[in-house]
């Protein structure tokens, strides 16, 4: 899949590596809805994780972020953008 345009790293206004989270149990859904939450248009969140995060993905979306996951090594970096 291709890099959308809208992605562009300068407007990444925080980044969570949420590979220690998940391995102790611990889903940062919550934390990533309260953070984006305060987001402006244009901004976007990065979030690193062992396995491409669907259930968080879908449920950005459904909050109207758009969305795009990539997958560098064992990583899948995941964006969300709010239009």
């Amino acid at each position: 899949m291709e890099t959308p345009g809208w992605l562009n790293r300068a407007n990444i206004k925080q980044s969570l590596d949420a590979r220690q989270l998940l391995a102790s149990g611990i889903h940062p859904l919550e934390q990533v809805m309260q953070v984006t939450s305060l987001f402006e248009t244009g901004d976007v969140f990065e979030i690193l994780t062992p396995f491409p995060p669907f259930p968080m993905i879908e449920k950005m979306q459904d909050a109207g972020f758009e969305s795009f996951s990539e997958q560098k090594d064992l990583v899948f970096y995941t964006y969300f953008r709010k239009p």
